[in-house]
């Protein structure tokens, strides 16, 4: 059997796709991955993750690179010529799926949370197994570096800086009580 490619992949630029949805978020792409069998799949990612972006769509659609071919030409791999209309229809199409709207809006919030918080995108994602990331410690308690009442937040209510005063305070499960004759003799 001949060695033919089963899918086209064409990467549209976020610039491009703009054109269909007025708000796309920025720097996200959109791979439209193309099957010889009429299916049409829509994988967004972001500008940076260009590079990468071969190797997890071949995983994705579990495909082997002799299966693929990529517009623009993306070396080691083919490439085959795509029209000017054939460029409108997919657009047309890519158009017609808000979804990929929504796919794309949220893509961009978890990558921009992951790189605010100091975590790893690929992690949050689910494009790389979390296995391949040491866990973080879990911190451990210390009783000897209790907070102080300087810690309490100026901005508390007054109710609640006294009950934040409170829990801190030492309880203990029994009192004595001095009883009022003890007191009065002395």
């Amino acid at each position: 059997m001949p060695d033919v490619e089963s899918t086209l992949i064409i990467l549209i630029d976020a610039d491009d796709v703009k054109f269909a949805f007025s708000g796309w978020p920025d720097h996200i792409c959109l791979a439209a991955c193309l099957s010889s069998d009429g299916t049409c799949s829509m994988i967004v990612f972001r500008r940076d993750e260009r590079d990468e972006i071969p190797a997890r769509l071949l995983k994705v659609l579990r495909l082997k690179p002799s299966q693929v071919c990529f517009v623009p030409q993306i070396s080691g791999y083919r490439t085959k010529q795509f029209l000017y209309s054939d460029e409108r229809r997919l657009m047309a199409l890519v158009a017609s799926d808000p979804v990929i709207l929504e796919e794309a809006t949220d893509y961009a919030v978890n990558y921009n949370y992951a790189l605010e918080e100091g975590l790893d995108p690929a992690v949050l994602l689910g494009l790389q197994p979390a296995s391949d990331v040491a866990p973080a410690p879990m911190p451990q308690y210390d009783p000897a570096t209790r907070s102080t009442e300087a810690d309490v937040n100026p901005l508390l209510p007054d109710f609640l800086r006294r009950s934040v005063e409170r829990s801190r305070r030492p309880m203990f499960s029994s009192r004595r009580r001095t009883s009022h004759s003890v007191l009065a003799q002395a």
